[in-house]
């Protein structure tokens, strides 16, 4: 019984550990979606002015300082950002994923991306998906 308690504590100490972390990594980063409306910088403003007169249906993204970033898209109409953390032969990577859903014409979808520019990242990766039941999986 003794053997039995001390297995169970460590795995107990064991997963909290991991809990930790993963509550960490969601602090790394953070957005919210803006209307065009919103108060943005000038620099920005200009920017979301040539993105919402584009005739694409593109990915437009900017950096306006350190560890902000927007991201404008017509034809889409929900947005999630995540971090990633990937080991590639031994070598850490921190990415900063957004991916967009696919929506009608007239859908847009306006983002301020926040991130702690000391953990993240070192690549930007935009993304989009038509399927709806793909963009929602992560979060279930």
């Amino acid at each position: 019984m003794r053997r039995f308690s001390v297995i169970l504590m460590l795995s107990l100490l064991l997963f909290s550990g991991c809990n930790i972390e993963q509550n960490q990594n969601q602090n790394i980063i953070g957005y919210e979606y803006l209307s065009k409306d919103a108060v943005i910088p000038d620099e920005v403003n200009q920017w979301l002015i040539g993105a919402e007169t584009s005739k694409d249906e593109i990915i437009h993204s900017l950096g306006s300082e350190e560890g902000i970033m927007y991201v404008y898209a017509k034809g889409h109409k929900k947005a999630k950002v995540s971090y990633i953390n990937e080991n590639i032969e031994g070598k850490q990577y921190q990415n900063l994923k957004v991916t967009l859903l696919k929506g009608n014409s007239n859908d847009t979808v306006f983002v301020k991306i926040s991130y702690d520019s000391d953990l993240c990242c070192d690549t930007e990766i935009l993304d989009a998906t038509e399927n709806e039941d793909e963009f929602y999986a992560e979060r279930r």
